[in-house]
């Protein structure tokens, strides 16, 4: 196991975010830590969780998930974290195991044949206003008063395109994800409505804190 993962971390982890289930919190765990850069430690996490999963299907249940959120999250903490985390998550996957072969049968979710520009605004903007509720149209307001090809990326690209593919991780774990992935990079504004959004898309108050928790506790340096 990763030197900078303790028997004792892991117990914490499990013990603040018992509202999560053992997939999601598995999942925000990797998101902060692909978010405070501790990519390293991401492959011993996945592993924990791997261990504890009998079926290989199961597993490659995980791993999608954990791609999905990784990749999700490049739109919150940068392309650069996302390919570092994916790698140290992908370095479980031998090329010729039962899982690298399970995992090969995953389709492609965001190819060219299931890209449409229309397709991805109208899915975007749902997604949108699903998050931030009665604030979705002052939100897009300030967005496209900065600039508007921001609004547009945001609603087409992040939201539509990268955000609101659910088929692996729903909204309401996605949204869970960005809890994880906000609290390394100290940004109250945007954790607040990321919170909020959670809420909106069906999680719990106890699952909201638990998330925030588990991030916090990721984020915390160690002596």
């Amino acid at each position: 196991m990763d030197e900078h993962i303790q028997a004792d971390e892991l117990k914490s982890w499990d013990n603040e975010a018992q509202a999560l289930d053992d997939n999601v919190r598995h999942l925000v765990a990797i998101s902060a830590m692909a978010s405070a850069n501790r990519t390293s430690s991401i492959a011993s996490v996945a592993r924990r969780r791997l261990d504890q999963l009998v079926q290989t299907s199961e597993q490659a249940v995980f791993i999608q998930q954990s791609r999905e959120a990784i990749l999700k999250m490049s739109c919150l903490m940068g392309t650069p974290k996302s390919i570092n985390a994916l790698t140290s998550l992908m370095s479980l996957v031998g090329s010729d195991s039962d899982l690298a072969q399970e995992l090969a049968k995953v389709p492609a979710l965001r190819s060219q044949e299931n890209y449409s520009y229309n397709k991805m605004r109208a899915r975007g903007q749902d997604l949108f206003d699903g998050i931030y509720g009665r604030h979705a149209v002052t939100v897009e307001g300030k967005l496209r008063g900065l600039y508007p090809d921001l609004a547009e990326v945001v609603m087409v690209d992040c939201y539509g395109r990268l955000l609101g593919e659910t088929r692996y991780l729903d909204g309401r774990d996605t949204e869970l994800c960005a809890i994880g992935s906000l609290v390394p990079q100290d940004v109250p504004s945007q954790l607040k409505s990321h919170c909020l959004g959670a809420a909106r898309m069906g999680a719990t108050e106890d699952m909201v804190q638990a998330a925030l928790r588990l991030a916090k506790l990721i984020c915390t340096k160690r002596p």
